[in-house]
């Protein structure tokens, strides 16, 4: 058993060109790709970004006969509230081994717009894990609670920032992600590209009051080279912590790997 990146993008999301064989090249280990689902997508003119499902299965399949990796599907849904009938529907349809639950835009603006940095920090943080507590109040048919911090990527919120605004918020969102057995992703692009790792550092202990154990981590790359990004010091944090696993995902079931000994490129950064 491996631990492996479980957020990654190929030309399938409307945000990539990378290919697949970018990130099969780099590793032995299963190869897991997590394209965007996104409806309404503000980034995107307001359309419903939907990944080419037959696409990506004849993708794995020309691959197969060159690279030996275990080659796996996921994706990451964009909780709309407006577009949840249509993301529902979607992904009954659609069979796939891991499901990241994640929360990029507000109808109008997603949250890395230039336009949400001329807000102010506390009003986009309140606004935005508001909205992830409704959306997880209602939707919480994933594997996966995704960078929980995307909505303040573009700010410098300190952990006692976060405390402070955002504490309340996030206690309910993990109590509901832990009810329902969402892992806590580290995302490690947020953590070191970013720079916010100590938010991470503080958000694991409050999930782990609420009772989560369950934690995986994704690069949420979106070319080859940053593959594995900076995993050496996400596994770091979580020992601290005290955690020993990961989960990782097929067809939805769970498979906790040992984080000793870390399969990990520790070259690979942000």
């Amino acid at each position: 058993m491996a631990i492996y990146d479980q957020h990654m993008h190929t030309l399938y999301s409307f945000d990539s060109e990378a290919q697949l064989r970018d990130y099969l090249a780099q590793t032995k280990a299963p190869v897991v790709t997590t394209e965007h689902l996104e409806f309404d997508n503000p980034d995107d003119g307001g359309r419903d970004d939907l990944p080419d499902y037959a696409g990506m299965v004849r993708t794995q399949a020309a691959l197969d006969t060159n690279y030996h990796n275990e080659m796996l599907l996921g994706i990451e849904a964009g909780y709309f509230a407006p577009a949840e009938p249509r993301l529902r529907d979607y992904l009954a349809h659609h069979d796939f081994d891991l499901t990241l639950l994640s929360f990029h835009h507000d109808g109008k603006h997603d949250y890395l717009d230039t336009q949400i940095a001329t807000l102010l920090p506390k009003q986009v943080l309140t606004d935005y894990f508001s909205r992830m507590l409704m959306g997880i109040q209602r939707f919480h048919d994933a594997d996966v609670l995704a960078h929980f911090d995307y909505g303040v990527r573009q700010f410098e919120i300190t952990p006692e920032q976060l405390e402070a605004w955002g504490k309340t918020a996030l206690d309910q969102i993990f109590a509901i992600a832990v009810e329902n057995d969402l892992a806590l992703e580290l995302n490690t692009k947020s953590m070191y590209k970013w720079h916010n790792a100590a938010l991470y550092d503080l958000a694991i202990t409050w999930y782990q009051a609420a009772g989560g154990h369950l934690f995986t981590i994704g690069s949420d790359a979106h070319e080859g080279p940053h593959y594995e990004a900076n995993f050496a010091q996400a596994l770091a944090m979580l020992k601290r912590h005290g955690v020993k696993e990961i989960a990782t995902y097929r067809h939805h079931k769970r498979t906790m790997v040992p984080i000793e000994p870390p399969v990990i490129d520790a070259d690979n950064a942000y």
